[in-house]
């Protein structure tokens, strides 16, 4: 009888052993097929990045030709340039990028074109600016006349690691005023604080503009030439119409522009 009951233990003992067994197995061939799964997905990660490093490489290559015409797809619009262009400002993100020399990396179009999403007109405006200058000249970016282009025309200036112009009394902006184009300096439009017209100059997006993106005022362009000289001559209240005739339709303006009249 004990002899029995061993053998019955023993039994025992191997069916544990066997089942504990089958278990370290299969928890082994889990672990197993899970770092299989990752090293596959890490193998397809791998390749990815190596054939987008391959297509960067070979555009790269391509660019960095002296003697290259750099094409570019800006927003939608193809452009032109010469790579030493774009190199003028050697520390720039802009120059960075292109030279394979910043953690971001080129986004590349359909037809393999250099991808940047800017305004193609603001970036065209930078560009003419770029093939300007000349060796060892110091390089600041002015924004175009149009008033509501300089705040985009700066924030892409950043983003390229660019330095635009500081801000001048000088600087020249462009209106259209009943169809005529004006164009009068910012010290002239922020003579008087908090009127309309010194308003313009901050505005990111006027709710009027012409097809030009200039901003679109509807006054009589002969009483806003008049007014302008008077605001030129540092006057900041008690604006006289040029003209009896004229005075309620100048007064209306200066109303709408918040401008006192006499």
């Amino acid at each position: 009888m004990v002899y029995l009951l061993n053998n019955d233990i023993c039994i025992k003992d191997i069916l544990a052993d066997t089942t504990t067994s089958a278990s370290i197995l299969s928890g082994a061939m889990t672990d197993y097929q899970k770092q299989k799964d990752e090293l596959t997905k890490a193998q397809e990660q791998f390749k990815t990045e190596r054939d987008e490093f391959e297509n960067e490489k070979k555009i790269m290559e391509k660019f960095l030709k002296n003697s290259d015409v750099i094409q570019f797809n800006v927003g939608g619009e193809i452009m032109f340039t010469s790579r030493a262009s774009l190199l003028h400002v050697a520390n720039s993100t802009l120059s960075k990028k292109l030279l394979g020399k910043s953690k971001e990396k080129l986004s590349i179009d359909k037809d393999g074109n250099i991808f940047l999403d800017f305004n193609p007109k603001l970036f065209r405006h930078l560009l003419e600016q770029l093939r300007l200058f000349e060796d060892g000249e110091k390089i600041v970016f002015y924004p175009p006349l149009t008033p509501i282009l300089t705040i985009p025309f700066n924030n892409m200036l950043e983003k390229l690691g660019l330095t635009p112009a500081p801000m001048s009394d000088d600087d020249i902006f462009t209106f259209n005023v009943g169809d005529e184009i004006i164009a009068t300096k910012r010290k002239t439009l922020s003579r008087i604080p908090n009127s309309k017209l010194s308003t313009l100059l901050s505005m990111n997006k006027p709710s009027d503009m012409d097809l030009n993106g200039r901003p679109f005022l509807d006054y009589d362009p002969k009483l806003f030439r008049h007014l302008l000289t008077q605001l030129q001559s540092e006057q900041t209240t008690n604006f006289e119409a040029p003209s009896i005739e004229s005075k309620t339709a100048f007064n209306a303006m200066l109303n709408n522009l918040g401008l006192k009249h006499k």
